[in-house]
């Protein structure tokens, strides 16, 4: 077992080793600083005899130095061009091993010397005359590119890699496939188009090529669109075999290949011989011993069949549920069960149903129930046997069955009105088990829409109602209207009740939504009980059967990618993604090395100045944790911040709002958002409405709706593109759920490209009908951050995602605040409807990148500050490789690092950060790895950051020792 430590004469016996003139020795030598190396010791200093070790002919020795070099080339830049020559030599050697060996080297050296010599040997390579080192050579293509995206284009590389699709070894094909691939992903305009030639010499290289090789191939030529039906025939003929391959990626891509192609084809015979031939290979993937690969096959199967619901007519039986499958197999095949369900095959659907019904599977017993339900809604002549087979599921009893059936019963009312009432009174003959909150809401909506032909209608709502203030919302909801319904339809023994329970609503319930519905009610019933009736009891639209889950446009989306996640998860590529496009004529990819310090200590700390610190280090630790626990307090700002949004509304509610925000003083209000319900701006969205809506009740038929959705350019600014570098992408987060946004998701994050913050947001419909008059506005933040008002003047279909970027500049009027925090408000609107929540930006988006300085300088404004101002921490069970960890952890948040000295095995760091907002900070990183502990100290020109600061560092800290 290594240890973290490595002792100062291990590393001198190392050296002497590495010294010796045997080979074996010499060998044996290199294997132990590679051991060292790989359980995370630092035999960095060894740098120079390690690379001396290159002077032989044994290749295995050649391997390890090279691993070594890749390793500790970036601490080492200036003497890793020492070792340009050999590599460049061996690139010339006569064993093609070798040569690919020091390519792929020479590839992985992040340093700006060593990448200027690569370009000679890699074109030589690229047209080596083994397949080894021309597969290797493509590779190292694009690890040019990510260094260098400019040198690749001038140098031509992209060229010769157009060429090698032509190759004869299928291996460089397939790589090179990928290598574009790649680079069409990352560059603005796609550099590589298959053409039909491509296309022919691609698949040529199909049969020979191996199995990730295989998969790289179909995965192109999917993105091929056929010049006529002829081409598109061959093609499929081509990669017919693939569909029994036994790899299932293989598999997976061929179906692809093989359901763009189809879109060519209107033969009716050969697409019937298509349909079968995919049929066999997806039934055929369920019968893997794997349940990941089933489950995998399973949701491609799901797509499939609401594209094409007849491609799997009389296999409905492969999807019934063994004992052995997995839940999440198990409810993905009652899913596709009700998808192929026919009139034909449901009586033995039901009676596999009911089996499910019956297992211990909480999870699974419900899927099944509302299977049944569903199976219900979408076959109108069978609704009476899945009926029959519910009445004998609420004989078992058993209370978690008997509550999913009253919610099915439900949707089978709304579907059926005034039919199947008979099974009415077995529910209300378990009334008393109903325990679930969705399950009592559906009850008691049957309770009031029957109320006229159940007898004991009051009875069963009174015992309902004693618990009423207890209950859950939902459920006090639903008691409301459903006593509103009741008492329109037996006024005369209803009438106590309804009064008992308007006034439990206006005077005991704090709920403003239950209390302002109570008084509309109350209002409507006192002064026209007519035109309630109408009103309350007026007939509702009937449900239609959700078994095709997406739109056409998103199911298009997801069909091209079938072997992706995309197709998994069943969300579209950019929620997995993060495109960086770039221009190849205005791309910069110089990358700053950190260097190691061998510099003087003039311009650093005299060892005495040190030794003083060191001594005060945990003095000022104690003193510090009262003063640290305030950057807790940060986050109580999230509950407290108020919002003061000019709404232009006359309504009671808003103005006691505006009322309490005005005499809350706690938290400033912070400047004014945008009239949200009068931009000024004309806009189509409710033309647009209005046209979808048409076509939606003009068409009953979903696939054509799908089709006149999908001419329209919807949302055509919302497209998201950008041309800049992110160093690390921040993820979005959740900002508005669908359930308080009234069928709206938002999801956004800040980002800093290209010196500049951006505000990525995502814009999502959870309605059943297109949302439009989108607008977003954010008040300004204690940094002076400014997002600019949005508005948008288009619709978001429903089931439909939009993203786009908004520029967020910083004004000059910064907000003065004793507790600075990253918190911006927002608000958000579509057509009438308006929430308001909360953004909270990651620090380091403030942090500038002009915050790199001098030793002198960092020295100078150190001393500046009082001690008395510095803010000291400490952390404890902090894992991590190296210190380098942290400087390129650190570097990638605009935290630059300065220079780093050692005492006593503790490393000392040196980093500066410059804010937006021009505060300087400073920081000193002690760690201790021997104790997996790190102290730092914070030093700033305006002190009221320093916990700010804090609190972002010890969550970082925390992510690194997680990695």
């Amino acid at each position: 077992m290594f240890h973290k430590g490595i002792v100062k004469g291990e590393l001198k016996e190392l050296q002497l080793k590495l010294l010796e003139n045997g080979v074996s020795k010499k060998k044996e030598a290199v294997k132990e600083v590679i051991a060292y190396m790989t359980v995370g010791k630092d035999v960095s200093s060894l740098f120079t005899d390690v690379l001396n070790c290159l002077e032989t002919k044994d290749f295995e020795i050649k391997k390890l130095v090279y691993l070594y070099l890749i390793k500790y080339a970036k601490q080492k830049p200036n003497l890793s061009i020492l070792v340009v020559n050999t590599l460049v030599k061996d690139t010339q050697d006569e064993n093609p091993l070798v040569r690919a060996l020091a390519l792929r080297t020479m590839g992985s050296i992040k340093v700006e010397g060593v990448t200027e010599y690569l370009c000679q040997p890699l074109r030589k390579c690229l047209n080596d005359e083994e397949a080894y080192v021309r597969k290797t050579a493509v590779v190292c293509v694009i690890k040019l590119f990510d260094q260098n995206p400019e040198l690749v284009k001038t140098q031509g590389f992209i060229k010769i890699l157009k060429k090698l699709i032509g190759d004869s070894n299928p291996m460089v094909v397939s790589n090179a496939l990928i290598v574009l691939q790649q680079i069409n992903r990352i560059v603005k305009q796609p550099i590589f188009v298959i053409t039909q030639n491509d296309s022919a010499k691609i698949l040529n290289a199909l049969n020979e090529a191996t199995t990730w090789g295989q998969i790289y191939i179909l995965d192109s030529i999917s993105t091929y669109a056929p010049k006529d039906e002829e081409e598109a025939e061959s093609i499929i003929d081509r990669v017919l075999l693939r569909l029994s391959h036994p790899n299932s990626s293989v598999v997976l891509s061929a179906v692809r290949v093989v359901l763009n192609m189809m879109h060519s084809v209107t033969d009716r015979e050969l697409l019937k011989k298509y349909s079968l031939k995919l049929a066999s290979s997806l039934v055929t993937l369920l019968a893997s011993p794997n349940p990941e690969i089933q489950y995998v096959a399973l949701r491609n199967i799901n797509l499939i069949v609401q594209r094409f619901p007849l491609m799997l007519p009389d296999e409905i039986r492969n999807f019934f549920c063994k004992y052995k499958d997995p839940i999440y197999v198990k409810m993905e095949k009652i899913e596709i069960i009700v998808m192929l369900v026919r009139k034909r095959n449901v009586r033995a659907v039901l009676k596999e149903l009911k089996l499910y019904a019956e297992e211990v599977d909480l999870d699974f017993v419900k899927k099944s129930i509302r299977a049944i339900g569903r199976c219900a809604l979408k076959l109108p002549p069978a609704t009476e046997i899945c009926v029959k087979a519910l009445l004998e599921l609420i004989q078992t009893k058993i209370n978690y069955i008997i509550q999913q059936v009253v919610i099915v019963a439900r949707d089978i009312f709304r579907k059926y009105p005034n039919k199947y009432e008979s099974i009415i009174t077995s529910l209300c003959e378990n009334l008393e088990k109903l325990d679930d909150n969705e399950a009592k809401c559906a009850m008691i909506w049957i309770l009031g829409e029957y109320a006229d032909r159940i007898d004991n209608a009051t009875e069963l709502l009174e015992s309902l109602i004693e618990n009423f203030v207890e209950e859950n919302r939902e459920v006090q909801l639903q008691l409301l209207t459903s006593t509103i319904k009741l008492f329109l339809q037996k006024s005369e023994e209803s009438e106590e009740l309804l009064v008992r329970v308007l006034d439990l609503v206006t005077k005991k319930i704090n709920d403003s939504d239950l209390r302002d519905r109570g008084y509309i009610y109350w209002r409507l019933l006192s002064s026209s009980p007519d035109i309630a009736k109408k009103i309350v009891l007026q007939e509702r639209p009937k449900i239609s059967s959700s078994t095709f889950k997406y739109d056409q446009i998103l199911l298009t989306e997801l069909l091209r990618n079938i072997p992706t996640l995309s197709s998994i998860y069943h969300e579209p590529p950019r929620v997995f993604e993060y495109n960086v496009k770039i221009n190849l004529k205005e791309s910069d990819s110089s990358e700053e090395d950190v260097e190691e310090s061998d510099d003087s200590d003039e311009e650093q700390y005299t060892q005495k100045e040190r030794k003083r610190e060191k001594e005060k280090r945990k003095e000022k630790v104690n003193k510090n944790k009262k003063k640290n626990s305030k950057s807790e307090k940060i986050q109580s700002t999230k509950n407290t911040t108020n919002i003061n949004i000019n709404t232009n509304t006359n309504t009671n509610t808003n103005t006691n709002t505006n009322n309490n925000n005005n005499n809350n003083n706690t938290t400033p209000t912070i400047g004014n958002l945008i009239d949200l319900t009068n931009l000024g701006i004309q806009t189509n969205s409710e033309s647009k409405i209005k046209e979808i809506s048409s076509i939606s009740n003009n068409n009953s038929n979903q696939n054509e709706i799908g089709e006149s959705l999908g001419k329209m350019d919807f949302f055509s600014e919302l497209n998201y593109k950008t041309e800049d570098f992110s160093i690390e992408i921040e993820p979005k987060k959740l900002l508005l759920d669908p359930k308080n946004g009234k069928g709206m998701k938002i999801e956004g994050a800040f980002r800093r490209r290209n010196k500049k913050i951006y505000f990525d947001l995502s814009v999502s419909n959870h309605n059943t009908f297109p949302i439009g008059q989108f607008a977003l506005a954010m008040n300004k933040n204690t940094f002076g951050l400014k997002p600019s008002g949005f508005m948008l003047d288009n619709v978001v279909m429903p089931q439909q995602t939009r993203e786009t970027s908004i520029l967020c500049p910083i004004v000059n009027e910064h907000i003065q605040n004793d507790k600075p925090n990253t918190i911006l408000q927002a608000a958000a609107r579509y057509q009438s409807v308006i929430n308001f929540f909360q953004v909270e930006a990651s620090l380091n988006i403030f942090f500038s990148e002009e915050g790199k300085v001098s030793k002198k300088e960092f020295l100078q404004r150190w001393k500046e500050i009082n001690e008395e101002d510095e803010t000291v921490n400490e952390i404890g069970n902090i894992k991590f490789s190296d210190i380098y960890t942290i400087i390129d952890k650190f570097s990638q948040k605009n935290i630059y690092f300065i220079d780093k000295t050692k005492q006593d095995f503790v490393e000392i760091l040196y980093f500066s950060i410059k804010m937006v907002n021009n505060v300087f900070v400073m920081l000193e990183v002690a760690v201790v790895q021997s104790s997996n502990q790190i102290h730092y100290s914070i030093r700033s020109s305006n002190n009221a950051f320093n916990d700010l600061v804090s609190t972002f560092l010890n969550d970082l800290f925390q992510k690194i020792s997680s990695k």
